[in-house]
């Protein structure tokens, strides 16, 4: 593999990171782009979680998100779990739609 050309952050070794894919309802992706952007993601930030991208396919159908947290797999994996059993989420979330009609999340890494 060549050298890479761009630096990875310096606590890029003890982030995990998480893609999170989202196959969604294209007539609800710009509202759900709206209602992830000012209620989920402030929420996540103040639990420690860092946003790193986000990226919606030009026909509105998938979503794909680059959520980071200090510390390894393990411990990312129980902020998680945290995050979708509080009460917090469970508020934010009420009575919203459908937006996501599938979800794909893989703990990645960063190579570039």
């Amino acid at each position: 593999m060549t050298e890479l050309p761009e630096q990875i952050t310096s606590d890029a070794a003890q982030r995990t990171t998480w893609m999170r894919r989202y196959t969604l309802d294209p007539a609800l992706a710009e509202k759900f782009v709206q209602f992830l952007t000012t209620k989920v993601i402030p929420a996540r930030e103040d639990r420690g979680f860092t946003v790193e991208s986000i990226w919606l396919d030009n026909d509105l159908s998938e979503l794909t998100w680059f959520v980071s947290r200090l510390g390894d797999s393990e411990e990312f994996a129980a902020a998680e779990r945290d995050w979708e059993e509080s009460q917090e989420r469970a508020e934010i979330f009420a009575g919203t739609p459908t937006y996501v009609t599938a979800k794909d999340l893989r703990d990645v890494t960063r190579l570039r």
